[in-house]
């Protein structure tokens, strides 16, 4: 089995930099690396951080979600983790279908309350976990979860999109704003992600450079954030052997 590669370790990183101490966050099903950045927040710059992994022993909620979304409506969530196989440069994600609703090329689970997260979390972080354009797309086929509505006030939507980290490089969100390139993992360049993603973006003269984990960090994530992840994703767990 592969181990980790250097673009997915930074991305766990950039993904728990997302986590602030005291906030309360949480990651949904078949989200292994939001679940390890989640960990490796909490064991280094946010010990005081509430983290909530599904399908993990220490998962706190009754009924399952019923609990879970609760807590979300009531806006004690600061930052909720979300995948699509679809996702534009607006933040909206497509987690419906490939192609159109009626005849789709492929049909996908569902959407199992992300447009409800979209709205009621104080900040939505978007992940892929593979970086290539059929994914980053121009405009999403089916809208699942929006990540921009204008119609609505900061009061009736106090939820907004962040970030979209993948393997490549973090996006900064601010729709109706262009996404910005805020950072390149190390050793990716500029061309490289112009390349690979679908929606258009800006991105600065010189544009930052994604901090990889420091030795503590990696230590922390091979070794207890590892024995964490083997408890709801085994297969993920065992894909982390520390580099030589």
């Amino acid at each position: 089995m592969n181990s980790l590669s250097p673009g997915e370790e930074v991305m766990i990183g950039a993904l728990a930099a997302q986590v602030q101490d005291r906030d309360w966050a949480a990651c949904g099903t078949l989200s292994p690396m939001p679940a390890a950045a989640l960990w490796l927040a909490k064991a280094t710059h946010a010990p005081r951080a509430e983290v909530f992994v599904a399908g993990s022993e220490d998962w706190p909620f009754e009924g399952e979600w019923q609990g879970f979304f609760d807590l979300a409506q009531a806006g004690r969530l600061d930052v909720f983790f979300l995948s699509g196989a679809q996702i534009d440069g607006r933040g909206n994600v497509n987690l419906m279908a490939v192609g159109t609703y009626e005849k789709p090329k492929v049909r996908l689970p569902g959407g199992a309350g992300s447009a409800i997260l979209a709205y009621v979390v104080k900040r939505l972080v978007l992940f892929k976990v593979a970086h290539e354009p059929r994914g980053l797309v121009p405009q999403v086929d089916i809208l699942t979860a929006p990540g921009y509505t204008p119609e609505l006030s900061p009061w009736q939507r106090p939820g907004r999109i962040t970030r979209l980290v993948t393997p490549k490089c973090v996006f900064a969100l601010d729709p109706p704003q262009a996404p910005r390139l805020a950072s390149l993992h190390p050793g990716v360049t500029l061309e490289e992600v112009s390349e690979l993603t679908g929606f258009d973006f800006q991105a600065p003269a010189e544009v930052p450079v994604t901090p990889p984990l420091d030795p503590e960090a990696r230590r922390l994530l091979y070794g207890p954030v590892r024995e964490k992840l083997a408890q709801a994703y085994p297969l993920f767990a065992a894909r982390l052997q520390q580099p030589n």
